[in-house]
């Protein structure tokens, strides 16, 4: 068994005995058979052991042979454990996540500031600090909704900037930004309606506390007997579908703050007084929101003109998000008659609940037995505490699925990262710390949101144009600070902004919903069902981009791929609009049914898709 090999869902996997040389040099070595879940489909083949040339008396070769085959039938050593792979050892894939990641811990901060990486993880917390605090504020709206402001906005906003402090200082992958999401969303409100189902009305809150024991329960046991390495059935398919689903949500949501303003009541087009002011506050509002997300790609792609000086198209590519931000907001103040809709903040850190009756906010802690006096509901009963589990069951899917499929994103080959994922240890921090605090607190749950984290990592890539064989110019990533600073520089940023009130309501919504297009439609290149869908707009083959699919998998094959990847894709999307939240939940079941869709399919359709069209479509 080599030193290095490539497994399916962590490409960049070095063992421990290398992991200097893992620093310079990302693995490149191919995966075996036994660790492929597809091999039989695709036709992988296992790598051959190479013997020992027998130089004297011949005992040298069966000596070595006979040792390769006892180590092949026995368990590989901790330190050579792939971040996907079964130990078969009680938290085996958790040690070998710290002892992945221990040895680089040092390096994780001091990175952020060697090799020029200042300017880039600066800009970096000031892009992803708006880009979470406004999902954080729409949420939290949306919770105080739902639950009869059981939760709210400082809820949502110390929750993901609690457990972002944690996760940048204990994760094994800090790339990966935590925070509301909109799966999640219909989890406290099913909970919230059984609680006050049947004339119930047990206390909320401290229901959450027993639904946040049983989901650390749950996540504590798949990171202990290394139930992660099951997301190797996760390929290409999934991935790529789960990825593309959340930037339509994004770029979906973004176009909808802005069509809302010409919704406002009274109509823009109706004869009513208010109804010119309204025009005039949709009109600007729309203009906001689309020259931040324009100004915003243009900043991007300044690096590639000629004009100033290489330092300050650097600084303009960096900053350019925050730039577009600032500029648009104060444009919207020099026109704050017109009245654009400004980001809404508390005005004091207090529980957003309050006491029955009294009209005051609860306190911070939250009793598990509940308080019939002060709360006016329920206590949980033993029955009631029972019965948590199986919501809790629930949300812990979601979380082990968030999880890990934004890990298995984040660490792509195409990233070039040259450090260990740890999706063992990452589920452990979100089970003994996170749930449990957000629990006892209060406070919303928080699970890896994609975007954000894409966006978290693409803010830190350095990316150079290159030629293929084809003579196409494509862009590849060539470094990625991989650091932990970042992430707690954004969550530092979004507690602190609990005291900035009086400046952040001075943006207006439609520039951050500006960025949430710029986010949605970034993190959209390098998706090949993106690619593959808009080849449908390619009449002639002749002009299809000659990318590797293109040229492997013929015409017919290729699309009904496509097709079969996007119905799953248009199935999960109609599951996230589901006005029933009962039905919303299976959300993340569906996901978990994708790697076996993707299996089952093409078998009960042999003649579509040849092994050797999957294999190029799914590699």
């Amino acid at each position: 068994m080599s030193k290095r090999e490539e497994y399916p869902g962590d490409d960049n996997y070095s063992s421990v005995n290398h992991v200097a040389d893992a620093l310079e040099t990302p693995a490149t070595a191919g995966h075996d058979a036994e660790a492929d879940p597809f091999a039989e489909e695709t036709g992988s083949e296992p790598k051959s052991v190479p013997e020992t040339p027998d130089q004297e008396s011949g005992m040298v070769g069966a000596a070595t042979k006979s040792s390769g085959a006892k180590r092949r039938k026995g368990k590989k050593p901790i330190s050579e454990l792939a971040p996907l792979e079964f130990s078969g050892r009680f938290a085996g894939g958790l040690r070998a996540d710290l002892l992945r990641r221990v040895p680089l811990y040092v390096s994780d901060w001091t990175e952020a500031f060697t090799g020029g990486n200042c300017m880039k993880t600066t800009a970096s917390i000031c892009f992803l600090f708006f880009a979470c605090l406004s999902p954080a504020v729409t949420f939290g709206a949306a919770f105080a909704d739902a639950t009869d402001n059981q939760l709210g906005v400082i809820e949502t906003i110390i929750s993901s900037g609690m457990s972002g402090l944690i996760y940048s200082f204990l994760s094994g992958q800090p790339l990966c930004i935590l925070g509301a999401t909109g799966p999640e969303l219909a989890f406290p409100v099913v909970f919230y309606e059984i609680c006050q189902w049947g004339g119930m009305e047990v206390d909320f809150l401290a229901a959450r506390v027993w639904q946040a024991l049983w989901c650390s329960l749950f996540t504590i046991i798949v990171a202990l007997f290394d139930l992660s390495a099951c997301m190797k059935v996760c390929t290409r398919f999934t991935e790529e579908i789960f990825s593309f689903l959340i930037s339509i949500i994004f770029i979906v949501g973004a176009f909808t703050t802005l069509i809302k303003l010409y919704l406002a009541d009274p109509d823009v087009e109706g004869d009513d007084p208010a109804a010119p002011a309204n025009r005039a506050k949709a009109f600007l509002g729309t203009l906001l929101g689309l020259f931040t997300y324009f100004t915003a790609m243009w900043c991007r792609a300044f690096p590639k003109r000629n004009e100033t000086t290489p330092l300050v198209r650097k600084l303009v590519a960096n900053y350019g998000v925050t730039l577009s931000i600032l500029l648009y907001s104060g444009i919207n103040y020099g026109f704050r008659d017109v009245d654009v809709p400004c980001l809404d903040m508390p005005d004091e850190i207090v529980p957003t609940a309050t006491l029955n009756g009294t009209g005051e906010s609860r306190g911070w802690f939250v009793n598990p037995f509940g308080d019939e006096t002060a709360s006016g509901y329920d206590t949980p009963g033993v029955g009631f505490i029972f019965f948590a589990a199986v919501p809790a069951l629930g949300l812990a899917v979601l979380g082990y699925l968030d999880q890990n499929l934004t890990t298995l994103l984040i660490n792509r080959k195409d990233h070039n990262l040259k450090k260990g994922g740890a999706y063992h240890l990452d589920l452990l921090v979100c089970g003994i710390f996170i749930y449990p605090i957000c629990g006892f607190f209060g406070l919303p749950f928080t699970h890896a949101a994609t975007v954000r984290s894409m966006s978290h990592l693409m803010s830190l890539m350095t990316r150079e144009d290159s030629t293929n064989e084809h003579g196409q110019t494509v862009s590849k990533v060539t470094n990625v600070v991989e650091q932990r600073v970042t992430h707690l520089g954004i969550h530092c940023l979004l507690l602190a902004a609990l005291g900035l009130s009086a400046v952040l309501t001075k943006i207006p919504k439609v520039v951050l919903a500006g960025v949430f297009l710029y986010m949605g439609v970034t993190a959209l290149p390098g998706v090949q069902l993106y690619e593959r869908l808009w080849l449908w707009l390619i009449w002639d083959p002749k002009k299809y981009p000659q990318y590797d699919y293109v040229t492997q998998v013929a015409r017919k094959p290729l699309h009904l791929y496509t097709l079969f990847q996007f119905s799953c894709l248009a199935v999960l999307y109609a599951l996230t609009k589901v006005p029933n939240p009962y039905i919303s939940v299976i959300f993340p079941f569906f996901i978990a049914f994708l790697p076996l869709i993707r299996k089952l399919v093409p078998k009960c359709f042999p003649s579509v898709w040849s092994k050797e069209d999957l294999k190029a479509l799914d590699k």
